[in-house]
């Protein structure tokens, strides 16, 4: 077998530092980091019916 030459293929792309990730500190869970009100939200399903109604309303205009 060839031996395989230890350039990168296209040296322009090469990095020019190593970077490691440090292992030691964790972040926060993402529970711990949310923010939310109670209540908030709960009018989508509402406006998605009526949205819903709207094109189907629409369709069966289209349709007839």
């Amino acid at each position: 077998m060839a031996d395989i030459p230890k350039t990168p293929l296209n040296p322009a792309m090469k990095r020019g530092t190593e970077t490691q990730h440090d292992t030691g500190e964790s972040s926060p869970a993402p529970i711990d980091t949310t923010s939310a009100t109670e209540g908030e939200g709960e009018g989508w399903p509402v406006i998605w019916l009526i949205v819903l109604a709207i094109c189907l309303v629409v369709t069966g205009y289209l349709i007839i």
